[in-house]
């Protein structure tokens, strides 16, 4: 009998996404535990006690400071080994809306500098505003390498959108490995077409295993409830790990 991977799915305080990803990633054949953030800062959880990471979406901290920081300062000056580690032992990491936020900001994604030191920022929308629609057309790309999108290249999927800070800028977008776009594969950052000003939906790190979307793809796994496009983003994670 096959095992099935593990996923834990990270609880930050604010976090309220967590409940649809672990459905997502149990959906999508894996075994799967909310990790509450005190779990691993008295030692009964590690970052590298399973196989995939869950950064799910919210307001982990409140935002306070920006969106994601506080969360992504506890991980790092707290558990920057085990990140380290986890990396190298090529745990998968999903990061979703806030868990984006979270990734980026700890410098794990776009992932071409030292964990702890960002080398981009999901900024504010361009309308200054929370966008929060439930119908979004992201197309999903393979930049070559990518595990989260693997056999999906150019596959369309309407997904829910809701941040106010998700346009991605930094100094070397022509290094960013792009997974996800809006409107189109080239992407577009014409409103309201992108919800945030950027084209880019979702970017992964050059070894294609940790991976951050704007779009909620875990609100759309059921057909009978807005559509089930997204599961597949969870199905070739899981399936990445088997």
């Amino acid at each position: 009998m096959t095992t099935k991977p593990t996923v834990c799915v990270l609880w930050f305080p604010g976090t309220n996404c967590h409940q649809e990803m672990k459905r997502a990633f149990e959906m999508a054949g894996a075994n799967v535990q909310i990790v509450l953030l005190q779990e691993i800062i008295n030692g009964r959880r590690t970052l590298t006690d399973c196989d995939i990471i869950g950064f799910p979406g919210g307001f982990s901290f409140g935002d306070h400071f920006g969106s994601g920081r506080v969360a992504a300062f506890d991980l790092v000056s707290r558990f920057a080994d085990q990140l380290r580690a986890a990396r190298e032992k090529h745990v998968l990491m999903l990061g979703v809306c806030n868990g984006f936020q979270i990734l980026v900001a700890a410098g794990l994604l776009p992932g071409d500098g030292e964990i702890g030191t960002p080398t981009a920022l999901l900024d504010a929308n361009l309308s200054a505003r929370f966008e929060h629609w439930s119908e979004t057309k992201v197309v999903l790309r393979d930049p070559g390498n990518s595990l989260w999108t693997r056999g999906l290249d150019g596959r369309e999927v309407i997904m829910p959108v809701a941040h106010a800070e998700g346009r991605l800028v930094g100094p070397t977008p022509e290094r960013w490995r792009v997974m996800a776009t809006y409107g189109t594969p080239e992407g577009t950052a014409d409103y309201p077409a992108s919800p945030n000003g950027s084209p880019i939906a979702g970017i992964c790190d050059a070894s294609g295993e940790v991976c951050g979307l704007m779009p909620h793809p875990e609100r759309r796994i059921n057909a009978l409830h807005g559509g089930d496009g997204g599961l597949a983003i969870f199905e070739a994670g899981v399936n990445a790990v088997r």
